[in-house]
């Protein structure tokens, strides 16, 4: 049974890409993810991916450093990973980058983004999917025959 993909995951994802500019304010990307009921936006310059940014930036960087725009609080040079990549490839990357988002870009497009949750509960479904089959398989081995029920 192979593990689904970024792309997978994202195709079955109800909510649409919400990003940022650099030159929005950091209130402005807050309202945005409030609205959205996220945390954490791609910030998006001439369609190309430039950084990212999330809650903890915005308080950090407004509440101690007094920075108002996205282009001075985002994280520049964002991981991220192509809509091939596995389940368990972007569980490494996010685990050794110490990271919970990672946005999915194919041809530099952002195509959307994969939070911890995505990922943690595509391993869940995955491993019930796997009990349920051996399950399946031993009672079949142990009573091959359906009319011996």
């Amino acid at each position: 049974m192979p593990f689904s993909t970024a792309g997978e995951l994202l195709a079955r994802q109800k909510q649409h890409l919400v990003t940022t500019s650099p030159d929005a304010t950091a209130r402005e990307a807050l309202e945005r993810m409030k609205e959205k009921d996220i945390g954490f936006l791609p910030v998006l310059e001439h369609g190309k991916l430039v950084g990212v940014v999330s809650e903890r930036d915005i308080a950090r960087g407004v509440i101690l450093q007094h920075r108002t725009r996205v282009r001075e609080i985002m994280t520049p040079g964002a991981h991220s990973v192509a809509p091939a990549a596995t389940v368990p490839e972007c569980l490494v990357l996010m685990q050794h980058e110490r990271i919970r988002h990672l946005p999915v870009v194919k041809d530099g497009a952002v195509l959307g983004v994969l939070s911890i949750r995505d990922l943690t509960g595509s391993l869940i479904a995955r491993h019930e999917r796997l009990l349920r089959k051996f399950h399946d398989e031993r009672l079949t081995l142990l009573f091959p025959y359906p009319s011996s029920y």
